[in-house]
């Protein structure tokens, strides 16, 4: 989405009351600079969603990334200087998508895989290229061969959430794993008691979190996967106005929310407060706030991705950044938070 538009869009929600709560933000946690990451002009604009698959055994680290316009996917891979597109299985121009019948052009905002070892991977749309309002979550599969790619289920939430403007709904996707979800004893709205996966069969090992851009809420899908219907768990405040994507880190437990240059850059970080007594005990609730890292311009951040713990190096692990507007000619920044809590 163009920087002028969604500035007007962040606007009108506040001045209708859809204010984020307060959020005390800190500096960026680490002094590296960050430094573009990818060949000068290979994406061009509306790069979005980022999700960093770690290697396992033999395969190295994919760096997934999706784009709205056109509606595409990549396979990146780290060449030890920049993340450039895999040229196997027709991935070298990145793979176009279409919906479960062929046809469309989703706007892919979002971009996230469940189980790691599966090749299933699931994209977040608010739209079909410049048309109505369709707020939809779409499973790919990334084995499958040639240049396009349809996907095999649409959940589409649209009757759903709020209505908003065509080119201010999904933006962001994660996924959190049903063992987390329980160990913190995460409130299911539906029943007002802890999360049982059991109550929801089909839906795989987890649930997905989707946030709107036009009001930075988050919301917590349980997806029957094995066709298009769908349960809403959770509806979470990100502590920001609007929301840009999401990321789950999946070794310290820790939601990142990020907002692009209408927020300045910044990042909420989400848990599920498990503290005795407390009036929010079980809900996901803001535990830090960061600024943007300060050798970073105010960009049009729209995606983020986060390395593991076993790539960490003197305490610190990547982090990087899609920049939808190509500033500079180059749409991937990267630098590094701390490993470990964030607080």
């Amino acid at each position: 989405m163009q920087k002028i538009a969604k500035f007007f869009l962040g606007c009108a929600f506040g001045l209708l009351g859809t204010q984020a709560m307060a959020v005390t933000y800190a500096a960026w946690p680490t002094t590296s600079t960050v430094v573009t990451a990818d060949q000068a002009s290979t994406f061009g604009e509306n790069l979005s969603g980022l999700f960093y698959q770690p290697a396992a055994g033999s395969k190295a680290a994919v760096l997934w990334a999706v784009q709205n316009s056109p509606s595409k996917l990549y396979s990146l891979t780290w060449n030890g200087s920049n993340y450039v597109k895999n040229t196997a299985n027709s991935w070298g121009s990145g793979k176009t998508l279409r919906y479960p019948n062929g046809s469309g052009a989703p706007d892919a905002e979002g971009v996230t895989m469940a189980e790691l070892n599966s090749p299933a991977i699931y994209v977040a749309s608010e739209r079909d290229g410049s048309g109505s309002s369709r707020l939809s979550i779409l499973r790919y599969d990334t084995s499958a061969t040639g240049t396009t790619l349809s996907a095999s289920n649409e959940w589409n939430l649209t009757a759903d959430l709020p209505k908003v403007d065509s080119n201010a709904g999904l933006e962001a996707i994660t996924w959190v794993p049903d063992s987390y979800l329980q160990a913190s004893q995460f409130i299911d709205e539906n029943t007002r008691l802890p999360y049982d996966p059991a109550n929801y069969p089909l839906h795989g090992t987890g649930l997905f979190f989707v946030g709107l851009e036009a009001s930075g809420q988050i919301y917590a899908y349980a997806l029957n996967q094995s066709g298009s219907s769908y349960v809403r768990i959770a509806t979470i405040a990100s502590g920001q106005s609007q929301i840009m994507d999401l990321s789950f880190d999946r070794d310290n437990n820790i939601l990142w929310a990020a907002c692009d240059n209408n927020c300045s850059g910044r990042t909420t970080l989400l848990a599920v407060d498990t503290t005795a007594g407390s009036a929010t005990k079980g809900k996901f609730v803001v535990r830090k706030g960061y600024n943007r890292p300060g050798s970073m311009s105010n960009m049009n951040n729209e995606g983020i991705a986060i390395a593991p713990e076993s790539e960490c190096a003197n305490n610190l692990k990547t982090i990087i950044w899609a920049d939808d507007a190509q500033d500079n000619n180059h749409a991937l920044r990267r630098g590094t938070i701390s490993c470990g809590p964030q607080f």
